[in-house]
C-alpha cells in the first residue's frame, strides 16, 4: 500500500513481533506493523529529563506531566503519564496508546521496550536518525533492528507524533471511543493482518480496555485536558518560530547524517512536511523554489541585510562561509543589522548542531522565509 505521506518522503518499514504476548486475556498471534519513521537524532541514555520545547507542529520528545495520575497492575506511574500526557499533546486517546503498548512491548518486557526505550515496534533503518537498537525478534529471527530512543518519553512521544500527522492515521486524532480508533489505524495500515471488529487484534486490545476500565481512569481525564496542548491540526507547524525553538534543543546533537543540509531538510519538512530536493547547498532555494512557493513561502535570490529574517533558511554560495564546493545552508536564529545568529551542522567538520555568529555579506545565494 503507497501511502500519501510517502510522497512526502516519510520511509515506513514493515515490523514483525515474534513474540507470543501475555495479556492475561489469551496469547496473541505475530502481526506486522506499518510505521513512519520521522524523527531527529538523541544521545543514547535512559535519562528521563531534557526536553525540546511545547508541541508547536514538529517533533519534540517530551510530553506534559501529571502526577496525579497513577498506573495499577502492570502498568506503571510513570507508563500510565507517560500515555495520558501523549494523550493530552496529541489529541489521542490514553486506553489506545496503553493497549498497543502492551500489544507491542508485552507490557513493556521485551529486549526493544527494556534496552531501545522502543515500546511501540519501531525498525531502525540505515541514515535514520536515532541510533541502531537490538535485533528484531528472538535472537535476529525477523531480520533487522529496532529504533533505539534516548528515554522512554521520546519514545511515547515519537509514537503520538506518527499517528498525529501521518495522513493514514490522523483520522484518529479527536475521536474519544477506542473502538473505532483501533479500527482507523487499521485502515491506515497498521496491522499487517488487518484490524476489524472480529481480528484478534482489536478483540485483545478492546478486552485490555475494558477490563482495566481505562476509558473512566485515563481517557476522560485527557479528553479533559486537550485544551491544554497547542497541537496544531494544520500541516505540520505555525510558523516558523516554534521550530525554531525546537532547534535549540538539537544543539550538541546529530540531525540526519550530520551535513548541513540534512538540518535544513528536517527544518522544512517540521514546518511544511515536504523534503528538498538537490545535493547543493547553495542551490536550496532554486531547487526548490516550487515547492516553497507551493506551501506560502518566500524565497528570496542574493538577498540584502535587510531581507534577513530569523526562522529563514539561509544558504551561501561557496565562499568565505562554506569552503565546500557544495555551499553551505543553516537557519536564521536572530538579525541585528548585518549580523545575525543561526543553527548550523557540520561547521568545521563537526557534525552536529551548533550556534553561530555570522554577518551578512554577498556570498548568501538565498533565503527561504517560512510562512506565518
Amino acid at each position: 500500500m503507497i501511502f500519501k505521506s510517502l510522497k512526502r518522503k516519510l520511509i515506513f518499514y514493515g515490523v514483525t513481533l515474534g513474540l507470543v504476548l501475555s495479556l492475561g486475556i489469551g496469547a496473541i498471534s505475530s502481526f506486522t506493523t506499518m510505521i513512519s519513521v520521522v524523527s531527529i537524532n538523541g544521545a543514547q541514555n535512559n535519562d528521563d529529563g531534557g526536553g525540546f520545547g511545547d508541541f508547536t507542529g514538529g517533533f519534540t520528545p517530551t510530553v506534559p506531566k501529571y502526577s496525579e495520575i497513577k498506573g495499577e497492575g502492570q502498568i506503571s506511574d510513570k507508563v500510565a503519564q507517560l500515555a495520558v500526557g501523549t494523550a493530552v499533546k496529541y489529541h489521542l486517546l490514553p486506553s489506545v496508546i496503553l493497549s498497543q503498548y502492551a500489544y507491542e512491548s508485552s507490557w513493556g518486557k521485551a529486549p526493544s521496550a527494556l534496552i531501545d526505550n522502543n515500546n511501540f515496534g519501531i525498525t531502525w533503518f540505515a541514515g535514520a536518525p536515532f541510533p541502531q537498537g537490538t535485533p528484531r525478534g528472538f535472537g535476529g529471527s525477523e531480520g533487522g533492528f529496532y529504533m533505539r530512543f534516548p528515554n522512554q518519553e521520546a519514545g511515547f512521544s515519537y509514537y503520538g507524533f506518527m499517528v498525529a500527522t501521518q495522513d493514514n492515521f490522523k483520522m484518529a486524532v479527536g475521536k474519544k471511543d477506542p473502538g473505532s480508533v483501533l479500527l482507523d489505524l487499521g485502515r491506515g495500515g497498521y496491522a499487517a493482518a488487518g484490524i476489524t471488529e472480529s481480528s484478534p487484534y482489536y478483540t485483545n486490545c478492546m478486552s485490555i480496555i475494558q477490563s482495566n476500565q481505562w476509558v473512566a481512569k485515563y481517557d476522560k481525564f485527557a479528553i479533559a485536558h486537550w485544551k491544554d496542548s497547542d497541537f496544531n491540526f494544520g500541516n505540520g507547524g505555525n510558523s516558523g518560530n516554534g521550530t525554531i525553538s525546537s532547534i535549540e534543543g538539537l544543539l550538541g546533537k546529530q540531525v540526519g547524517d550530520g551535513q548541513c543540509y540534512a538540518l535544513s531538510k528536517f527544518y522544512v519538512n517540521q514546518i511544511s512536511n515536504f523534503n528538498l530536493v538537490g545535493l547543493n547547498a547553495y542551490a536550496i532555494g532554486q531547487d526548490n523554489v516550487q515547492q516553497f512557493r507551493a506551501h506560502s513561502w518566500k524565497v528570496i535570490f542574493n538577498p540584502k541585510a535587510s531581507d534577513l529574517k530569523a526562522g529563514a533558511v539561509i544558504n551561501w554560495y561557496p565562499g568565505p562561509v562554506a569552503d565546500s564546493q557544495y555551499g553551505h545552508t543553516g537557519i536564521i536564529a536572530s538579525v541585528k543589522g548585518n549580523a545575525f545568529s543561526t543553527y548550523e551542522q557540520n561547521i568545521a567538520g563537526v557534525q552536529t548542531v551548533q550556534k553561530m555568529n555570522r554577518t551578512w555579506d554577498s556570498s548568501i545565494s538565498s533565503i527561504c522565509i517560512p510562512p506565518k
